[in-house]
């Protein structure tokens, strides 16, 4: 039996299917890659002014209660990131930033938890088409929304699952960016000299990969071994040495976008190989090095947008039916498709997301996962109010999420939200995990 959480069997059930989206949110680079070349040149001719600036990037102040749980009744957050940005001349800028995270979690399992981490703080040198960063930056690459087989050089962040948007869920890692553009077409090389593996929930959140409280792992079903491993469970992550790094070529055009990226790089999320030792057994989270070959495309037809993406890796961790740690290659593909029926009040994403691991043993992983996925959201009220659903659903597994939610917007950069966050699934899968975690929130966030 498998103790995995790269949260493998996450993306292997429900998380894979997860390009429950924001759609445009994972290209949002592509967008600003777009504006860069236009408007260099008027830039170029306006004089500038050395200027420092500072503020609270966002905030976040969040209610939720879990009607069902049988750890906790409610689970509650407050978030702020403020920053300081120094522009010094026309071709340096300096940035810092923090972030404060705290979390409530009160019921039969209370926990309280304060997170201090670093946002984006780097030095940034600008000459021309040519960009280097260097320092702690939050980069996100691919094309597709939510689940992006390109995505890896991105930290994670888990530490509230998948309650929140794409952007939301990664962090800043320290990394040395080199971005050169010639026209139409950029090359992003990207080099992460210390490696931190995401963030992880506290082994007391409900979040948690391994439920200590109920006694199950994430995508597995549950036995009498595995309840009785975790029961006494001593969970470690494994992180050392550099996080590898690569390189990402792009073209944007009239009606047409693509890019190739190629790199060696570690997994963000931990994969956990169980190793027995005694009356406790330690659950190690391990970090391989992973290469991978991608290829991404979207096209733009009349009021339809397509996009593809597709990746073939290799070092993807697996725990075979012995309980042993193992690496196969894997071949990811994920197809969407946005489009605004009725005009521009209403936007619906769809994506259809497979996976399949390359190999001829014996694992207790899924080897095959469908799943479809996508997002409706509408304005109304002359733009004040947003109604929508996130939803994600296994096609080869009964493995459900739903995220209904309607937002007040007309307070701007305010923004007030009642969601539910709805689980369900067969016992190995994300859905099945969670299903005793449905949550409901309401909460305001604000973006400056």
């Amino acid at each position: 039996m498998k103790i995995s959480s790269q949260y493998s069997i996450i993306s292997l059930t429900l998380f894979t299917a997860l390009s429950i989206s924001l759609p445009g949110v994972a290209a949002d680079e592509e967008s600003v890659a777009k504006k860069t070349v236009k408007t260099s040149a008027r830039k170029a001719t306006r004089s500038f002014q050395p200027s420092v600036k500072s503020g609270i990037e966002d905030i976040r102040l969040e209610a939720g209660w879990l009607p069902d749980a049988p750890e906790a009744n409610g689970y509650h957050t407050l978030s702020l990131s403020p920053y300081v940005l120094w522009q010094p001349s026309r071709e340096w800028e300096l940035r810092g930033g923090i972030r404060l995270d705290a979390m409530a979690q009160t019921g039969k399992v209370d926990h309280d938890e304060a997170l201090l981490d670093y946002t984006d703080t780097y030095v940034r040198y600008r000459s021309g088409d040519t960009r280097f960063t260097l320092g702690a930056q939050t980069i996100l690459w691919g094309r597709v929304d939510e689940i992006s087989p390109s995505d890896r050089v991105s930290r994670a962040d888990l530490t509230r699952f998948i309650l929140d948007d794409l952007p939301e869920r990664r962090r800043a890692q320290l990394a040395a960016r080199l971005e050169q553009n010639w026209g139409e077409t950029k090359l992003d090389l990207v080099w992460l000299p210390v490696f931190r593996g995401a963030q992880m929930p506290d082994e007391a959140s409900i979040w948690s990969p391994i439920n200590k409280s109920t006694r199950r792992i994430v995508g597995i079903a549950p036995s009498a071994v595995i309840s009785g491993a975790i029961a006494t469970a001593q969970i470690e992550d494994d992180e050392h040495g550099s996080g590898g790094g690569g390189a990402r070529l792009k073209h944007t055009g009239e009606t047409i976008d693509f890019g190739l990226s190629l790199s060696r790089t570690r997994h963000s999320l931990p994969y956990y190989e169980i190793i027995p030792a005694g009356p406790v057994t330690r659950f190690v989270g391990r970090h391989p090095f992973s290469n991978q070959l991608g290829g991404d495309v979207e096209l733009t037809t009349g009021d339809l947008v397509w996009r593809m993406e597709a990746a073939y890796n290799t070092e993807i961790p697996v725990t075979l039916n012995t309980l042993a740690f193992d690496t196969v290659k894997s071949f990811e593909w994920v197809g969407g498709l946005e489009f605004f029926p009725g005009g521009k009040d209403t936007r619906v994403n769809l994506q259809l997301a497979a996976r399949k691991l390359m190999t001829d043993k014996a694992i207790l992983d899924v080897g095959e996962y469908y799943g479809l996925n996508g997002e409706i959201e509408t304005e109304f009220g002359n733009g004040r109010w947003k109604a929508g659903a996130r939803f994600a659903t296994g096609l080869n597994k009964h493995d459900v999420y739903l995220n209904p939610s309607i937002k007040f917007v007309g307070w701007e950069p305010h923004e007030l939200y009642l969601a539910l966050h709805y689980f369900n699934g067969g016992d190995d899968t994300l859905g099945g995990f969670h299903q005793d975690h449905n949550l409901i929130t309401v909460g305001l966030k604000t973006r400056f």
